[in-house]
């Protein structure tokens, strides 16, 4: 059977064994599904491929929409996963001093970047966006004193850190910063030229999850390479059916990784495989992510992905702060937030959001953060034992 070593690495896992006990596999195409719901539902050890000696950390998703998944990495799952950094374009090296705000929590990308500057003897700030004692104030003056030349954070993160500064009068980017690493969530090719502008430094984005691991980091022009020996991508139709290259389904995810391989696995992401530009150098098939199936919008049958709004969203003469899209049956409510020196018109962005795209969109201007939330000083404290008074 071809992908034979995807077979063999799932097998090593009791979830695996049970799951295929019994079928006939003739083809790749045999092999049933893996839904998030089973990965959900099984013992956190039965998904092990691994003897236990063998593993490093354990890891789950976050549970937002539903049962969290469980998700192990064994020592040699960790190389697998710094060197997917490493061999990428922003090319981490000794010199580098990386500030990482991904949460160092139960997920996995935060993890990553720390293996990767320890192997290459880059500098790491940890700066925890999860933790009480790191908020957005605090990464400010902390990259106002540390220069760091690489900032690892969500996309919404990059945003937010930003207008810290801009409210605090300091500016930015800090002398020596020379990328942002973005992961965690949707970055369109409107959002990256967003960001890039904002912070006057290239965009680079990491694409994966804690149950699949750090799969791909895109190249300059903001693709992803399926470049990664490890996994294997394909994009499927409403029927589980594979579709041509250039056409966009739901993608299908197998890996080999120790800790917990994954076979076939329908994760809901919209996904579209990309042939290379024949004039391009690399002639490797490019990945484009459209972000999950219910993170889209229907409105007057046409479907409106996560991608298109970011797309819209970030084509606005004025681009907000913050922003969220809510739809109530036919009604689709954009809400944002913008800074406290623009003075915006509802009307003026609705009127634009339809002649960009023909959206009939009800737009509300409103505070989603505070900004005085955003540049408060920690809220947290050391328990104190000794008081002098």
């Amino acid at each position: 059977m071809m992908n034979d070593d995807f077979v063999t690495s799932a097998l090593r896992s009791t979830f695996y064994r049970k799951k295929l006990a019994g079928l006939t596999i003739n083809r790749w195409e045999d092999i049933p599904f893996t839904t998030k719901d089973e990965l959900r539902n099984t013992s956190a050890y039965d998904v092990l491929g691994a003897s236990i000696e063998d593993i490093a950390t354990y890891h789950e998703t976050s549970g937002t929409t539903g049962t969290p998944t469980p998700s192990w990495y064994s020592h040699s799952d960790v190389i697998k996963e710094y060197q997917v950094i490493l061999q990428s374009k922003l090319n981490l090296n000794k010199n580098d001093i990386l500030l990482n705000r991904f949460p160092f929590a139960l997920a996995i990308p935060s993890f990553i970047l720390y293996w990767a500057c320890q192997k290459v003897g880059a500098t790491h700030i940890g700066v925890d966006k999860a933790s009480m004692i790191t908020p957005d104030r605090r990464v400010v003056e902390i990259m106002q004193r540390a220069k760091p030349s690489i900032l690892a954070l969500l996309p919404s993160e990059a945003e937010k850190i930003f207008e810290v500064a801009k409210q605090l009068h300091i500016p930015f980017p800090t002398d020596g910063l020379r990328a942002l690493l973005l992961a965690g969530e949707l970055v369109s090719p409107k959002r990256k030229e967003y960001f890039e502008k904002l912070w006057g430094v290239p965009v680079f984005t990491f694409f994966g999850s804690t149950e699949t691991g750090g799969l791909f980091v895109s190249d300059q022009d903001g693709y992803y390479r399926l470049n990664n020996p490890h996994v294997k991508i394909e994009v499927v139709d409403d029927d589980g059916h594979p579709v041509p290259h250039g056409v966009r389904g739901y993608g299908v995810l197998s890996t080999t990784r120790e800790g917990m391989p994954l076979l076939r696995y329908y994760n809901h992401d919209l996904l579209e495989i990309r042939d290379a530009d024949p004039t391009n150098k690399d002639q490797t098939p490019a990945l484009i992510h459209y972000g999950r199936d219910e993170n889209t919008i229907i409105w007057h049958g046409k479907e409106w992905t996560f991608y298109d709004l970011q797309e819209l969203i970030y084509s606005l003469d004025r681009v907000p702060l913050l922003w969220k899209v809510k739809q109530n049956g036919e009604a689709v409510t954009f809400i944002l937030q913008y800074t406290p020196d623009q003075n915006i018109s509802s009307d003026l962005i609705k009127n634009e959001i339809f002649r960009r795209s023909d959206l009939e969109a009800e737009v509300r201007i409103e505070d989603i953060i505070p900004i005085e939330k955003l540049i408060g000083k920690p809220a947290y404290s050391k328990y104190v034992h000794i008081e002098k008074v």
